[in-house]
């Protein structure tokens, strides 16, 4: 009998870890894309508790840009991890991807708690 390749990933533990190193890696992304602008912010509020005012508008210099730029490409690789791993979970188990991983999580052999 022919098994599909669909049915081989959803028997084998691939595709769950697959799952979850894609949800990973669009985590990293995501934390990777607020961080600096985070710092920008809270140095600026540091600042601004420091004199007691509002200091002077950063100036919107090339590193600023670049940092924007880079941001940017962060949140677009989330994004994009994040679709592949929802593609993935859609085409192996006909749901998303944290419930399918809770559903396999539930198959699991050995997971009987009560």
């Amino acid at each position: 009998m022919k098994t599909s390749f669909r049915q081989i990933l959803a028997d084998s533990h691939v595709s769950a870890v697959a799952i979850v190193v894609l949800l990973l890696w669009s985590l990293d992304f995501l934390l990777d894309a607020v961080w600096n602008p985070t710092l920008e912010a809270v140095s600026y509020l540091a600042t601004a508790v420091a004199i007691l005012g509002f200091p002077v508008p950063p100036l919107f210099t090339f590193a600023r840009r670049t940092m924007l730029i880079t941001s940017v490409s962060y949140v677009f690789d989330a994004l994009i991890s994040f679709a592949a791993a929802w593609f993935l979970a859609r085409w192996v188990y006909g749901a998303g991807p944290l419930s399918s991983l809770k559903s396999y999580r539930e198959r699991l052999p050995g997971r009987s708690h009560a």
